[in-house]
């Protein structure tokens, strides 16, 4: 007779690592122009890491942002191509999403924000990122050396600011045609950079290519995180909601 328990027990602790981030993630934050990792600002705003993976975020918030009391999104999606871009099934079930697809719904375009010319709903990316190693005093940046820690260590994300997608686009599009790499295979400075029209942005450099005894390692982180990257938000609650005047399907009330 097989022993079960042995056996379910090991396939259970393996649904629970792939449920480990859903909705817990931690992030990196750039907020107000200091980039810091659970509240602690990174050394002159910079760091080393590998982009294991990335993907497209868009998000749309009820009311004004209030920075002392932030909150999630209303209607949320990701994809890997704008044409697969759809309220995530959590928003669907909640009856929150605002359209069935993100293209062709009035807050994802141009002119729809409240205030300016952009859009309510904010086009952004997710960032899966390991971190590296760091830089010394010289600025030059030092790999960690250890490979049990890019097997094991934790994978940090970020959002992006959306006046930082272009440069990151152009960054990703420059590697693949002066290094024939993807992110995840090289190690890449992201820095956080005051900017007199956005107030700050997030800005890439190439460091190196990531050595070729940690690749193996590397792809294997890669292909972990890319199906639990999309993780959902939690949804706000109908008293945390602040109405806009417009109905859930996208409609003026």
């Amino acid at each position: 007779v097989q022993k079960w328990d042995e056996k379910l027990a090991k396939y259970a602790a393996e649904s629970a690592k792939m449920e480990a981030n859903v909705g817990v993630g931690q992030f990196f934050s750039a907020k107000s122009g200091v980039l810091s990792w659970q509240d602690n600002p990174m050394p002159n705003n910079e760091m080393g890491v590998i982009i294991v993976d990335s993907i497209m975020e868009n998000a749309y918030y009820d009311g004004e942002y209030d920075p002392s009391n932030p909150q999630p999104p209303r209607c949320f999606a990701f994809g890997r191509s704008e044409d697969e871009l759809a309220p995530h099934e959590r928003v669907v079930e909640a009856g929150n999403a605002q359209n069935d697809s993100c293209k062709g719904c009035q807050f994802n375009e141009f002119g729809s924000a409240d205030k300016g010319r952009g859009k309510a709903c904010k086009n952004t990316r997710r960032l899966a990122l390991l971190p590296a190693g760091k830089f010394d005093k010289h600025g030059e940046f030092e790999l960690f050396d250890d490979t049990e820690h890019f097997e094991s260590t934790e994978v940090g994300f970020m959002k992006l600011p959306v006046t930082s997608i272009k440069g990151y686009a152009t960054f990703v599009k420059q590697v693949a045609a002066t290094l024939k790499r993807p992110p995840f295979g090289i190690v890449t400075k992201i820095k956080v950079v005051p900017d007199p029209n956005s107030q700050f942005k997030v800005i890439f450099e190439a460091i190196d290519n990531v050595p070729d005894e940690l690749m193996s390692i590397i792809l294997k982180r890669h292909e972990e995180i890319k199906p639990t990257i999309d993780f959902p938000y939690e949804l706000p609650s109908e008293e945390e909601v602040k109405p806009k005047g417009k109905s859930q399907t996208g409609k003026k009330t």
